[in-house]
């Protein structure tokens, strides 16, 4: 009885931390460490690495652990941090900020307005991804970390060595020469990804057993897959540039046919029910927001989730019958959709620091 107890109170504690707004903490560090994951000397080195590298070359680099954001996700607290910390000058708008969330298995690279071209969102994702995830997995928290600030070391113009100084001792020195990149590498696929392609298989078998034009698209996007794989066998990954044409040329094409299709799925679905119509398309909305809330700031998912939820959707209502259902002619009695604004507010911080635009990216282990 008072172990269920003690359980229920731990669970409740818990649930309310999630629930409230962690505050930010003060700067006082370019390395600073909430949940005890660095030894003294792990932080000394990251902290001498980072200063030595915003002396010589500029950008202001912080790095951060909490044990978790709370209420807010992993970037709207990044984004809070970073203002807080006022990261980079503020002319040049040339600060980054690393930030782990150890409880919630989150890690996100946080980029000011000015390095924006210099490590764009798909650059940070691939050192999250590369560097990062392979190492937390292993519980290497340091080497993870130390991987991800030399690699953005390495993007912003320098690359780290060990060198001696006149004592005699090792410590990292910022060189000009980017070395190649020997880290380990793992491709992996997010468990949000898995859930995505089993819905997406699920909706493709149901799909192409009902309705025949989707046994076309099926059979076209089994032979583009089949077309690309085929070709990168064939010539290797050195030649990307082809790979793009006949990619390109593929998905021209097959786009073509699929905005048909999803276009004159909408006009019969239109014609046919304009309360089963409004009903797909909350459908979609619901597909498309879901995959926009859990992918946060990526545009890519976003549409392709968009663009397959409508054709899917809507594809149905080429090949269906159109017994069984009243005609909804009378729709006189029109109803009223109402739509709910989001409101986002980018907060730019005046005097000695830089700001952020939300630009970066995240990632889980």
């Amino acid at each position: 009885m008072c172990v269920g107890l003690w359980l229920l109170l731990t669970i409740d504690a818990m649930a309310q931390v999630r629930t409230q707004q962690m505050p930010v903490p003060a700067f006082s560090a370019q390395v600073t460490d909430l949940t005890g994951s660095l030894s003294a000397a792990q932080r000394e080195a990251l902290a001498q690495k980072l200063g030595v590298f915003q002396t010589q070359h500029g950008p202001q680099l912080a790095v951060l652990l909490v044990p978790t954001t709370g209420a807010d996700a992993i970037e709207q607290y990044a984004t809070r941090v970073f203002d807080a910390w006022k990261l980079g000058n503020a002319k040049d708008d040339d600060g980054l900020l690393l930030l782990v969330a150890l409880e919630d298995r989150r890690m996100r690279i946080e980029v000011g307005q000015g390095l924006e071209s210099r490590v764009p969102d798909i650059v940070a994702g691939r050192i999250i991804d590369q560097q990062m995830t392979p190492r937390f997995r292993q519980s290497d928290v340091y080497g993870g970390i130390d991987a991800a600030v030399d690699a953005l070391i390495d993007r912003l113009g320098g690359s780290t060595v060990v060198g001696q100084t006149e004592a005699g001792d090792e410590s990292p020195v910022i060189s000009s020469e980017t070395p190649m990149d020997d880290a380990p590498r793992e491709r992996h696929v997010t468990p949000f990804g898995w859930v995505f392609f089993a819905a997406f298989a699920a909706l493709l078998g149901y799909s192409s057993y009902r309705w025949r034009a989707m046994r076309f698209v099926t059979a076209g996007l089994a032979v583009i897959a089949a077309a690309i794989w085929g070709v990168s066998r064939l010539v290797g990954n050195g030649e990307s540039a082809f790979l793009v044409v006949i990619g390109g040329g593929f998905a021209a094409v097959f786009g073509s046919l699929i905005l048909g299709i999803t276009g004159f799925g909408m006009l019969a679905a239109y014609r046919r029910s304009r309360t089963v119509f409004t009903g797909q398309w909350l459908i979609v909305l619901g597909i498309t927001g879901y995959v926009a809330y859990a992918n946060e700031g990526e545009w890519i998912p976003i549409a392709i989730a968009a663009a397959l939820s409508m054709l899917f959707v809507f594809a149905g209502s080429l090949g269906g019958n159109g017994g069984g259902g009243s005609n909804d002619d009378d729709d006189d009695s029109s109803s009223s959709s109402s739509s709910s604004s989001s409101s986002s507010s980018s907060s730019s911080s005046s005097g000695g620091g830089g700001s952020s635009s939300g630009g970066g990216a995240s990632g889980s282990w």
